[in-house]
């Protein structure tokens, strides 16, 4: 027999007026209810399908065709009682994402051959069984933690919490740990294993930093199967970053840049153009830049949703931008292809085009998309050192210091803080500061030459 395991509104709402929405486990005549922390309208919730409304459906002809006058009233009554949420697509994504973890524990009791039942699998789900969490395998529950994050489409999260695993297994020699064994020496150990590797101290704080995440934001808050108290991190003391010179170009080498002839033939002319094309808009991050379609061009502006904070931009286009554009202009077919030559227009993830059809497609064709991105990247910053060598810029250019150099090159001319973070896209005032202290040696040379003068 197996567990129905259904996401359901529950039928008494709070005091707000709101109800809350549950996952119903039923097994063997009896329910058990986990909580998926969220609460909604009555209206907002599509009992057919037991998920939010994510869309307006729509009476199309051939339906209507098919429907009596009443079920049509009935049909339009419906309509106007549906309440579409700005979070639908989250809401019902983690709440797939629930019932899947919730499947997954039920196929494990099976796999194991213990005691199922709808109260059993919602104490695992809870996390309430003490005795199994301190024998579980942390590193198990390290994989599941990003399995469940790629599932809810956050592929850079997943592949980041993967990466810190990789290492720990190769620390721990593919060993089970338990997570009674993660103490405070367990993580010292770790860390000395990393910095044995050679690897620089910065990568070995990233990797510090995504385990203490892990264990903080998922075992201890979400997931609750380490207590607080037993936070391995307490006593921890995190290495320091290390402060990394921030490349960047003055106008004259952006110049020397501009002026350098390639054959449209040669991948560095498509290299050379979007790293200018990324200067002369703020400093567009290239994995944004990438993804830029012609759509995003409208009415003299760029228009596109960042891809770090999903943050709405709009840029006014500069002359500079513009001639760029013209050049890709001609091999436009339709409004849905790629501006740049990098990404291929005959994919799957070419339909990607909406902030919606990013959220309503599946994880695969999500990551597939981030994986080319990455190879491109590559490809790019590998030609950008080609482009120095040959303009004779005696510098490591990468495709992120077109940002550095706007912010520079603004920073020079005395525009405001505020709008040069505006125009960076930065969440906070304080980021642009730093972003900007780390660029600006010349106020510190003055000094040491009035000093002496």
């Amino acid at each position: 027999m197996k567990a129905k395991i259904k996401a359901i509104l529950f039928p008494k709402p709070y005091l707000n007026g709101e109800y809350p929405v549950y996952i119903r486990i039923y097994f063997n005549g009896k329910s058990s209810y986990v909580k998926t922390g969220y609460s909604i309208p009555s209206g907002a919730w599509n009992e057919d399908n037991a998920e939010v409304w994510e869309s307006m459906p729509s009476l199309t002809k051939k339906l209507k065709e098919t429907l009596s006058v009443e079920e049509i009233k009935a049909f339009k009554e419906k309509q106007n009682n549906i309440i579409l949420l700005p979070n639908a697509f989250k809401i019902n994504s983690e709440i797939r994402g629930l019932i899947t973890k919730l499947e997954g524990i039920e196929n494990s009791l099976n796999v194991n051959k213990e005691e199922i039942s709808s109260e059993i699998i919602k104490n695992r789900a809870d996390n309430k069984d003490k005795n199994e969490n301190a024998k579980k395998d942390f590193l198990q529950y390290i994989q599941e933690v990003a399995d469940k994050k790629f599932q809810m489409k956050q592929i850079r999260t997943s592949e980041r919490y993967n990466v810190m695993l990789r290492k720990l297994k190769a620390f721990l020699g593919n060993k089970p740990l338990p997570l009674s064994k993660v103490t405070t020496g367990f993580l010292n150990d770790f860390q000395l294993y990393l910095q044995k590797e050679k690897l620089h101290q910065n990568y070995v704080h990233v990797n510090m930093k995504t385990l203490r995440t892990i264990i903080q934001k998922e075992a201890i808050r979400e997931d609750k199967i380490l207590t607080p108290d037993k936070n391995p991190f307490v006593f921890y003391t995190m290495l320091k970053v290390l402060p990394t010179k921030k490349e960047r170009l003055d106008i004259k080498e952006i110049e020397l840049i501009e002026n350098l002839q390639y054959p449209d033939t040669d991948i560095h002319f498509h290299i050379r153009n979007i790293f200018l094309f990324s200067l002369y808009n703020a400093g567009i991050r290239i994995g944004d830049l990438l993804q830029l379609k012609w759509v995003n061009i409208s009415e003299g502006r760029l228009k596109y949703s960042m891809g770090k904070t999903d943050k709405e931009r709009s840029i006014k286009l500069l002359p500079q931008a513009l001639k760029i554009l013209k050049i890709y202009e001609a091999k436009k077919e339709k409004e849905t292809d790629f501006i740049f030559p990098f990404l291929d227009n005959k994919a799957d993830y070419s339909k990607l085009v909406t902030p919606e059809d990013f959220q309503k497609t599946n994880p695969e064709l999500l990551a597939s998309l981030f994986k080319k991105i990455e190879s491109r990247i590559s490809i790019i910053n590998s030609g950008l050192k080609d482009i120095a060598g040959k303009a004779k810029i005696k510098k490591s250019i990468s495709s992120h210091v077109a940002r550095h150099s706007f912010a520079d090159i603004a920073r020079k001319k005395d525009i405001s803080i505020y709008d040069i973070s505006k125009m960076l896209g930065h969440s906070d005032i304080t980021v642009t500061q730093g972003y900007i202290k780390s660029l600006d040696y010349e106020s510190m040379d003055e000094a040491m030459e009035t000093v002496f003068s």
